[in-house]
């Protein structure tokens, strides 16, 4: 580095002129030596005329050496316009001369190159005698941050006016600093109708909104926030507002299309939340209904089994009950026709005791015959049957239940007989006015009723039950003729009343239904089909059989596997008869191969080898001639192809245990042989 220039007493300047008062520029080196700042004074110098053409250095300190870096140690008597041209300080003659005219000060910024440095002075001139003191200052490091933050500046509200976001800054008196394009289009309000005012009065419509209270709350709190808020109806915004020196700064974007897409969101999760709901609801509905077919099909399986087991005892029972009856029968007839008084009066208690015990059998005549109805509700003895006649005979049974609970009122219209089986008929009536009492609690007849009315509708009679009850719940009503379904407590009911009187009305082709209100009453409604023409053929032959004249001389065959059925049945017939019994279907077959002349043949439809419908289908082979003499016995016990026979076969069938004057009416009615 070159040697500062070293200052002296004035006499020893170099290059240094006298002046008149040179002591000041003595003291002026003193006091600039060790400066660190650059330090010069320069004269004035005028041509003849007086004006200025140049200046020439007087004094220049080491700092002034250091920072022009030219002429170093040699500045003293060098004049300005020797100043080379890239250290720009030669440019500053016009402001050096403005100085010496005026008097006025002045400060001169100007570029400056030179070897190692490249930068930027800072000249403050002050008139000094007849010329200019000079301090210089490098300025290069504050001129290009100040550079640095202009351009900075430059570039970051072009990028804040190039958002697509909008921008706003307010001081801590909430007047407008800054906004940005997008926010001016928000407002509606030119820039400079914002500057310098306050937000609250320029957007009031912020004014008591949840915006207002976040601003605040940063402003007051200096802590940042995000929020949404809905600026219009159907426009909504997501806010940033943070501190921003005294002041806060707010960002904004339009949230509008997100807010809809959560919106869609919520929607769509609240219709699948639903939709969940629902399929669980589904589901129980569903798991309820398997369960209830569950319990139905547990019944009908319940069901199956005891129809079964009804068929099977019905069967087994009958048979027996058959022969029991007929001896029975057949030793009242017998001691009727004693011929002494004396004799007859001498077993008169042997009389009595033979038809209480034939009582007793008519009893379990007719459990077998319920059992029966149970295993197969389809009775094909069917008959005209007044409807109002088996109404007032099931109501004198019941009488002991409804005399104390309620009034029977009857309501009759003229209605036509129907085809149907009156036993059975009275059966279903007999149940239901038992249900109707049943419903109505004891104590109060005065106020209860039990009202059967009859009217005809289309081709069908209505018969109709109605009581003041306590009605059934929905629950209750739905399950009604379910088999073993009773509200009754365990031990008074069976469930199996209604659901036997539904199989019964349907096996008659007619419909049992049910109407009821919790606390109104109940009402049963049986509707049965008016006896036609097509209905007169479903039991052939037996309203004439019955009216047939007893006659002797006949021959008859009887095919059973049950040995007590045969002896009863020659006892019955044989007064007069031949009777010949077989006791299995082969042995028939093989007897009709030798002998056909028989007037009539009873064959049991279910035997052990061969049943009835094996050997009618023989006989229709090989003696068809035999075919209008057979009458089929049955005890119950069904199966699907013996229900398919009988419905289509035109032979007339009896039921065990059977009335010992039909069978002979029967065998008087026998066909003439061919």
């Amino acid at each position: 580095m070159p040697k500062p220039a070293l200052i002296e007493q004035p006499k020893r300047l170099r290059g240094a002129r006298t002046w008149q008062g040179d002591e000041v520029l003595s003291v002026l080196a003193e006091v600039e030596h060790s400066h660190p700042e650059g330090s010069m004074a320069l004269r004035a110098m005028r041509d003849d005329e007086g004006a200025i053409v140049d200046f020439e250095w007087i004094y220049a300190n080491d700092a002034a050496e250091r920072t022009l870096s030219w002429r170093v140690g040699g500045l003293v008597g060098r004049r300005l316009h020797e100043v080379p041209p890239e250290l720009g300080l030669a440019g500053q003659f016009e402001a050096f001369h403005q100085v010496v005219e005026t008097g006025e000060s002045c400060q001169q910024v100007f570029p400056h190159a030179c070897e190692g440095f490249d930068g930027y002075l800072q000249a403050t001139v002050a008139r000094f005698r007849d010329g200019v003191l000079v301090r210089l200052r490098d300025i290069t490091a504050a001129r290009r941050a100040e550079t640095g933050l202009r351009e900075t500046r430059d570039r970051l509200v072009e990028l804040l006016e190039n958002l697509p976001e909008g921008f706003i800054s307010v001081d801590a008196r909430w007047r407008y600093t800054y906004i940005n394009r997008n926010a001016l289009l928000l407002t509606g309000k030119p820039r400079d109708k914002l500057f310098g005012r306050d937000m609250w009065s320029t957007s009031p419509e912020l004014l008591g909104t949840a915006a207002e209270r976040e601003y605040r709350r940063v402003m007051a709190e200096r802590v940042s926030t995000v929020f949404e808020v809905e600026y219009k109806p159907g426009l909504w915004f997501e806010i940033h507002a943070y501190p921003s020196g005294s002041g806060i700064a707010i960002f904004f974007r339009d949230s509008t299309e997100k807010k809809k897409a959560e919106q869609e969101r919520d929607a769509l999760l609240t219709r699948e939340h639903s939709g969940r709901l629902e399929a669980e609801e589904l589901a129980r509905q569903r798991a309820r209904e398997l369960l209830a077919a569950r319990e139905k099909l547990v019944q009908s399986e319940k069901l199956a089994v005891a129809g079964q087991l009804a068929a099977g005892v019905g069967h087994e029972i009958n048979n027996p009950l058959s022969f029991v009856m007929g001896n029975i029968h057949f030793a009242l007839e017998q001691l009727s026709s004693l011929p002494q008084v004396e004799a007859r009066d001498a077993l008169k208690e042997t009389a009595e005791a033979l038809t209480e015990a034939r009582e007793g059998a008519e009893r379990i005549r007719g459990i077998v015959r319920d059992l029966k109805t149970f295993a197969r509700a389809d009775d094909s003895h069917l008959r005209p049957v007044d409807v109002h006649a088996a109404l007032e005979f099931s109501l004198s049974m019941a009488m002991n239940h409804v005399r104390y609970r309620a009034q029977v009122v009857k309501s009759y219209g003229k209605v036509p007989q129907v085809w149907a089986n009156e036993a059975k008929l009275g059966q279903v009536f007999l149940n239901l006015i038992i249900n109707a009492a049943q419903a109505i609690p004891e104590g109060d007849p005065s106020n209860h009723r039990i009202v059967l009315s009859t009217y005809p509708r289309d081709h069908h009679v209505v018969v109709e039950v109605t009581d003041t009850g306590v009605g059934m719940t929905p629950e209750v009503l739905s399950r009604a003729f379910e088999p073993f379904f009773t509200t009754k407590a365990q031990g008074e009911g069976t469930g199996l009343g209604l659901s036997i009187c539904h199989g019964i009305i349907k096996a008659l082709r007619g419909e049992l239904t049910a109407a009821s209100k919790p606390g109104k009453g109940s009402t049963f409604r049986v509707v049965l089909p008016i006896r036609s023409a097509e209905d007169q053929v479903l039991t052939p032959a037996l309203g004439s059989v019955l009216e047939a004249p007893l006659v002797q001389g006949k021959r008859v065959l009887v095919i059973d596997d049950e040995p007590g059925i045969a002896s009863v049945m020659r006892r019955i017939i044989g007064r007069g008869n031949e009777v010949v019994v077989a006791r299995s279907g082969r042995e028939a077959l093989a007897l009709l191969e030798r002998d056909t002349e028989f007037d009539r043949i009873f064959c049991d439809l279910m035997m052990t080898d061969l049943t009835g419908m094996d050997v009618h289908a023989e006989l229709a082979k090989t003696h068809p001639e035999c075919l209008p003499r057979l009458v089929f016995m049955t005890g119950g016990g069904f199966t699907a192809r013996a229900r398919a026979f009988l419905q289509n076969s035109p032979h007339p069938r009896i039921d065990k245990p059977f009335e010992p004057e039909l069978i002979r009416r029967l065998v008087s009615q026998s066909p003439p042989r061919v």
